[in-house]
């Protein structure tokens, strides 16, 4: 027989937080002042902080640190967290917090000195979740950099592939002008940087040295002349484009520049290593040298074969290429049947999954019809987009080297596993870079 009578589970736990959250930086029953910085004056419950944070419970012990026995608390945070630190102590107290990419980086820093597991774990995959994001509020420099001395190597290589396979974006964010020297430097030797083209390299340097001309020097041996298009060059020499300083070291080297893209390599070659860095191609993402390929209709589409032919220059050296593509793998047919009452209907012998990618070079024509195929090999780039809240960003870079009269195969492009995260609105984006090597030889 039931004696306790009826029961029932109350739930006021929002209720509760709502009245925690409302104590924050309240006068009435706070018993301690935060100074943060001398600047920042906060009213704090010493039993909140000490609850949510393990730091705060051994600041907090009087007889652990005497500043905690009276009723003001001296703190010293970051520059870059003292803006912040209002938000972080809000979440002490509610469990709540708005995580964007301007905040994310100092509310993990607070996290990780206070102890504080939960956000500082959210902060960490808010981060790994959106380094890719438009150049107005990208972070990946700053966050790499954190990563780097905090010791996150998941979040320090994101970052770093980001910076250096989206550097158009990168260029346009908060972080450029703030870039340190050392990694910056080291960016700028890299061959596997996608950028549009020299040129905008050299803008975008430029800008970064406007405030350290003594730097000028030092980061302007990094780029590679050659590599910088004519009619680009023209334009960043027009008239009170340029500091004088920059003006004046890109009037040194425009000479080799028209060479470069006037003359047949094998005169190059006799006065310059064309294996050398100057001469070797960055991801360009430039006409010039590369193609788009924008696949639409993907969902419908069945296991069929996509073909797309390019051609790219490379100095006075013209390249054609040839590429077969099947998205959703193959299928392939060996006969039809027919029947004098049916329809007739295909024979399936091999049918599979894979996103296979054929290239082969099907012309190559120097301006010198004397040039030997010796002396060069090819390259193809495969740039592989996906789409981040409306912006495509490269995510992955596949290459093969593809010889002369012959033909290279990406046995599977995208896995079917990947597949659906390399498309939106029904499409998939691809950049194809063509590249010319240059091999060592006697003469070009």
């Amino acid at each position: 027989m039931n004696t306790t009578g009826p029961s029932e589970t109350l739930d006021h736990q929002t209720t509760l937080m709502g009245t925690l959250s409302g104590l924050f930086n309240k006068e009435e029953f706070s018993d301690l002042r935060l100074v943060v910085n001398q600047t920042l004056s906060l009213n704090v419950h010493r039993f909140i902080l000490a609850v949510r944070s393990e730091v705060f419970r051994a600041l907090l012990d009087t007889e652990r640190w005497a500043d905690a026995k009276g009723r003001v608390v001296q703190l010293t945070e970051d520059g870059d967290c003292l803006a912040h630190f209002p938000d972080f102590l809000r979440y002490l107290y509610s469990g709540s917090v708005a995580l964007d990419t301007g905040n994310a980086l100092a509310l993990h820093a607070l996290s990780e000195k206070y102890a504080v597991g939960e956000l500082r774990e959210s902060c960490r995959l808010f981060m790994l979740a959106n380094v890719a994001a438009p150049g107005t509020c990208n972070r990946a420099v700053s966050w790499h950099r954190y990563a780097k001395l905090a010791g996150l190597g998941r979040l320090e290589e994101q970052c770093l592939r980001f910076i250096g396979w989206n550097l158009d974006t990168v260029i346009e964010s908060p972080d450029w002008a703030q870039m340190e020297p050392g990694p910056l430097g080291s960016l700028l030797q890299r061959s596997d940087l996608v950028v549009e083209d020299e040129a905008v390299l050299f803008r975008a340097l430029a800008s970064w040295l406007s405030p350290r001309p003594g730097r000028a020097q030092e980061m302007l041996a990094h780029l590679r002349y050659p590599m910088m298009p004519p009619d680009k060059l023209f334009e960043l020499q027009a008239p009170g484009g340029l500091a004088e300083g920059l003006a004046s070291y890109l009037l040194r080297e425009s000479l080799l520049v028209y060479q470069a893209h006037l003359l047949p390599a094998e005169a190059i070659a006799r006065q310059h290593d064309l294996t050398a860095i100057p001469f070797t191609m960055r991801l360009y993402t430039a006409g010039r040298v590369s193609a788009l390929w924008d696949i639409p209709g993907y969902g419908a589409m069945s296991k069929t074969v996509l073909s797309k032919s390019m051609y790219t220059r490379f100095f006075q050296l013209k390249t054609e290429w040839s590429l077969t593509y099947f998205p959703k793998g193959h299928r392939i047919v060996t006969q039809r049947h027919t029947h004098y009452t049916y329809h007739g209907y295909d024979q399936v012998v091999q049918e599979d999954d894979f996103a296979t990618l054929s290239v082969s070079v099907t012309g190559c024509d120097p301006a010198d019809k004397s040039h030997s195929h010796k002396n060069h090999s090819h390259k193809l780039s495969v740039l592989l987009y996906r789409c981040v809240r409306g912006e495509w960003f490269v995510c992955e870079v596949k290459t093969l080297e593809v010889p002369h009269g012959g033909e290279a195969e990406i046995h599977d492009l995208i896995p079917l596993s990947e597949r659906d995260q390399y498309v939106s609105d029904d499409t998939m984006k691809l950049c194809l870079v063509g590249q010319t090597v240059w091999e060592k030889s006697e003469s070009v």
